[in-house]
């Protein structure tokens, strides 16, 4: 009985499958969606969206990424200025005057009035040697002298009156000249007692105690002048057409580095050495003792010639490929590369003899590495 009735609801089941199959072709065929179909469709548009919305940000990221490939630079602008050419040597400063002070006579030393680092005046008193026993011995001449004297307006009234001989006349004479001699040497030694300053100047050394006892070998002071410091270098021959008399010059020291000095050029040997070609040349120096001092290293820079409205490009913005400098210049937020034809140089800066113009953005932080038409953002780095 079961098997009837399953045989019998086989062929509905076939008739209904096939209903539906007929009435989902026939919806197709008209237009109908199902809401199966319709949640497709939704779920379609929710795809497209999402594809859209990546495409903006993908447009946001590439946007992004082209504004960091500016890249962050400093520039400082072209100048126009003055610049020199020099020939560059090392040197030590000296003085034209220092002397050695020694004493003219012998005793103990009594008072010492000037010490190192001072600075004196022409004639002003350095040091005392006792004068006790120079003080008697002038006191001594002085009355001798004095009696000698008294006596020769007799003895001259005598020998007008044809009383005394010629001979007895010029033997009062001698002796007299001779007791003048013997005063005024005292008086010459008892001067030499006070010792003084030659010129003016500095005390740059003494070599004396009080109490000692010196003599005329003893050395008492070194003493240097201070307006006439000077360096002498030793140029090639082959620059003496560029050297002359009065020319510029600028000193400068490591132990001062701060600061430059300004000189000129003193003197020029005519003589070259022959052993290493060479010629002296005497540098003068303003400085007038405010910051340098004989024996401090320097280096000298004499000018041989001048640009005076020359295109001055700081020279932390040079870059060095190989043999060749190149420098980097912002146009419409661009580095453009160009190559540096230069001229004079200094500490600072060196002149560009073309390509560039007075006020040309130049960059001078993060030029390494840029390369030519590389854009680029102006900032502080």
């Amino acid at each position: 009985m079961k098997k009837r009735i399953l045989y019998g609801l086989a062929p509905l089941a076939l008739i209904a499958i096939l209903w539906t199959y007929s009435t989902q072709m026939i919806g197709e065929a008209s237009g109908e969606t199902t809401a199966a179909d319709s949640a497709q469709i939704e779920a379609g548009i929710v795809d497209s969206t999402l594809t859209d919305s990546v495409a903006v940000d993908s447009a946001q990221t590439d946007s992004a990424a082209h504004k960091v490939d500016a890249i962050l630079v400093e520039t400082e602008p072209a100048t126009s200025g003055s610049i020199s050419s020099y020939l560059r040597f090392k040197s030590a400063v000296e003085t034209e005057a220092a002397v050695e002070i020694y004493p003219q006579i012998g005793g103990q030393v009594q008072q010492i009035v000037a010490e190192e680092g001072d600075r004196v005046a022409k004639g002003d008193t350095l040091l005392l040697i006792d004068d006790a026993q120079l003080r008697l011995t002038a006191r001594e001449a002085q009355v001798d002298l004095d009696h000698l004297q008294g006596n020769f307006a007799r003895v001259e009234e005598m020998f007008r009156r044809k009383l005394i001989s010629d001979q007895e006349y010029e033997n009062k004479c001698f002796e007299l000249n001779q007791a003048r001699l013997r005063w005024k040497r005292a008086a010459l030694e008892l001067n030499h007692a006070v010792i003084c300053a030659p010129f003016s100047g500095v005390i740059s050394e003494r070599q004396v105690q009080t109490g000692a006892r010196v003599g005329s070998g003893t050395r008492l002071f070194s003493l240097i002048k201070l307006d006439d410091m000077i360096a002498k270098v030793f140029v090639p021959g082959q620059y003496m057409v560029d050297v002359g008399e009065n020319q510029e010059a600028h000193l400068t020291s490591s132990f001062l580095s701060d600061r430059q000095f300004q000189g000129w050029v003193k003197r020029i040997s005519p003589v070259l050495d022959p052993q290493n070609g060479t010629f002296k040349v005497t540098v003068g120096v303003r400085d007038r003792w405010e910051f340098l001092r004989p024996g401090i290293f320097v280096d000298v820079q004499i000018v041989t010639d001048t640009h005076p409205e020359a295109v001055l490009i700081p020279k932390q913005a040079v870059v060095y490929d190989g043999k060749e400098r190149y420098v980097f210049v912002v146009e419409d937020d661009r580095a453009h590369k160009i190559q540096l034809d230069a001229g004079y140089e200094n500490g600072e800066f060196i002149e560009a003899l073309s390509a560039i113009e007075p006020g040309a953005p130049i960059i001078v932080v993060g030029q390494n590495g840029l390369r030519h038409q590389t854009r680029v953002k102006v900032g502080s780095v």
